[in-house]
């Protein structure tokens, strides 16, 4: 069985999200107990920034993979071929 990039991509982004979600929500529950400045508080904060700068780029590349059965593009130069 073979998956789609697209497909793949779709699958990403929205587990990225959801762990972004997750992550946020708990950097807001340390947020009001205590300040977190402990290890895992660093790793959470630094996991989301990492995660908040990849999903754009996942949703970039999704416009960029072709589907499968789609043509691929062709520059002017080559369609004359």
């Amino acid at each position: 069985m073979t998956t789609s990039p697209r497909i793949l991509l779709d699958t990403s982004i929205a587990q990225l999200q959801t762990l972004a979600s997750f992550l946020a929500e708990e950097m807001g529950v340390y947020r009001d107990r205590a300040p977190a400045v402990g290890p895992e508080a660093r790793a959470c904060k630094e996991i989301l920034l990492t995660i908040s700068v990849l999903i754009p780029k996942l949703q970039a590349a999704r416009y960029v993979v072709a589907d499968p059965g789609s043509r691929p593009a062709q520059c002017a130069s080559c369609e004359d071929a």
